[in-house]
């Protein structure tokens, strides 16, 4: 019975620990005031953030209303709303 219980913990530790970054996601909604993909940063609503290769891709420019992703302080996923 303990085996059990002892390998029931640790696989409920495993699994959460797993999930755990994507608890770490923020969602964002703002208009975009500085946009330099050169350096891939983009600032939304005053805070300023890294893009990753993927959110770098889309078209966005100043003035843009748009919804993103965080993971920390890197944008994962853009996209423009209006």
């Amino acid at each position: 019975m303990t085996k059990k219980l002892l390998v029931f913990f640790l696989v409920f530790a495993v699994a959460a620990a797993i999930s755990l970054p994507s608890f770490a996601q923020d969602q964002v909604e703002g208009k975009v005031q500085a946009l330099d993909k050169a350096a891939n940063k983009i600032t939304i609503n005053g805070s300023e953030y890294s893009l990753s290769n993927k959110a770098a891709q889309v078209m966005v420019k100043v003035g843009d209303i748009v919804q993103a992703t965080i993971n920390g302080n890197t944008v994962i996923k853009l996209g423009v709303l209006k």
